[in-house]
């Protein structure tokens, strides 16, 4: 019976993660532990049963997991266990789940099952590389050359406290007040703001080495919910129709006729396109995708990389 611990299981993504894994992986012994700045024991509802949450500190050791599974939203000097893990043992398989950047010099990112081995320190790829990828692959027969990519990013990625940020801001503009307190040092409110994508390319071309890749990143003023704008280019021109077959008999991904918004975001499960176009001469195809970035790029393709620990 494997043994998984989630750090932070009541952050918007540890919640996620503690759904999928047990619904994943009924049979596995999942214990949770919260790294926040206090010391006590935190109740809380999960999966709608009241669950007391101890702090890591008080926890048993890390290395006697066989999988960790980081969701915290903010550094805290009580993770210091985990970094002690990570220096120590090289058997138990790390995954960072969290909106964090602190552990990303450590990890190596990953798309599915076949990157997990024992002692693998490993993140999922960022939700619109985990589109890219889906789409790629049904498009693979047609030979792509390049691809680029667009990510517009909710303020969920912050966490929880983002979440009320963007609405305490949302209400002072709306009265014409300045902002008495940003996200990441912007105003998120009614704005869209460029973030530095250089991580986002470096993935891309991390995952897509056959490829000429390059990407953006723009966090938008919405709670919840990634927007990704795909261009793929070929050296052939491309069979249209052929290709918007392939595209729809694809099993994680669903072409939607109707426009495409983040509401009700989190209600879909799986990838959903806008119908695609391309250009006059056939070589550069383009679409649009929304996905639940707390599943996709989060909870469901981390549980989707554990499919394979069993055969690592």
């Amino acid at each position: 019976m494997p043994r998984f611990a989630i750090l932070d299981p009541l952050t918007l993504v540890g919640q996620e993660l503690v759904a999928e894994t047990k619904q994943r992986f009924p049979e596995a012994d999942i214990s949770l532990f919260h790294t926040t700045d206090d010391e006590e024991h935190r109740i809380s509802e999960i999966e709608g049963q009241a669950t007391l949450v101890p702090p890591l500190s008080q926890g048993e050791p890390l290395s006697g997991f066989d999988v960790v599974l980081l969701a915290a939203d903010q550094i805290s000097p009580h993770l210091k266990p985990l970094e002690q893990m990570l220096e120590d043992n090289n058997t138990v398989v790390f995954i960072d789940a969290s909106s964090l950047a602190h552990y990303r010099h450590l990890t190596t990112p990953a798309l599915n099952a076949g990157a997990v081995t024992s002692g693998a320190r490993l993140r999922p790829a960022h939700p619109s590389i985990i589109v890219a990828d889906s789409v790629l692959r049904a498009l693979a027969d047609f030979e792509p050359t390049a691809l680029t990519v667009a990510a517009i990013e909710p303020v969920s990625i912050y966490g929880k406290e983002a979440i009320t940020t963007l609405a305490h801001q949302a209400a002072q503009r709306l009265q014409g007040d300045g902002v008495s307190q940003k996200i990441d040092k912007r105003v998120a409110a009614f704005n869209m703001t460029p973030v530095p994508g250089d991580d986002l390319t470096n993935e891309a071309s991390e995952l897509f080495p056959d490829l000429e890749v390059a990407a953006t990143r723009t966090l938008g003023g919405c709670f919840h919910g990634h927007l990704a704008v795909l261009s793929v280019t070929f050296a052939s021109p491309l069979p249209f129709k052929a290709a918007v077959r392939a595209l729809k008999n694809a099993p994680d991904l669903t072409i939607k006729k109707s426009p495409l918004n983040l509401d009700r975001v989190s209600d879909r499960d799986g990838i959903c396109l806008t119908q695609p176009e391309v250009s006059p001469g056939g070589h550069l195809l383009t679409l649009q995708a929304i996905v639940d970035g707390l599943k996709i790029g989060g909870a469901v393709t981390v549980a989707s990389m554990l499919e394979g620990f069993g055969e690592s």
